[in-house]
C-alpha cells in the first residue's frame, strides 16, 4: 500500500518541485509560502516515501518520477 502525503506542507512542496529543477530550502520555503523548518519537516517525511531525492548532498531538493504520480493524483487539489 502507497503512503500519501498527509499534511498541507508534503503537498505545497511538491507542488513547487513539481514542475523540475533542484530547489533549495530557502527557495522551497519562499515559493511555497512556508518557514524553513516546515518545509524540512516535509522534506524528510516525503523522502521517507521516495517521492522527493536529495542532489547528491548538496542541498538540493527534485521531485522523483514517485512524486510526480503522487502529485498528478493528488496534488493539484492543493495547488497555492
Amino acid at each position: 500500500m502507497m503512503r500519501r502525503p498527509r499534511t498541507a506542507a508534503d503537498f505545497a512542496v511538491l507542488g513547487v518541485l513539481a514542475p523540475g529543477g533542484l530547489l533549495t530550502v530557502e527557495q522551497l520555503a519562499q515559493q511555497a509560502r512556508l518557514t524553513a523548518w516546515s518545509v524540512r519537516r516535509a522534506l524528510l517525511r516525503l523522502q521517507s516515501r521516495g517521492l522527493i531525492m536529495d542532489a547528491h548532498n548538496r542541498g538540493r531538493w527534485a521531485i522523483t518520477p514517485r512524486g510526480r504520480g503522487e502529485w498528478a493524483a493528488k496534488g493539484r487539489r492543493f495547488t497555492l
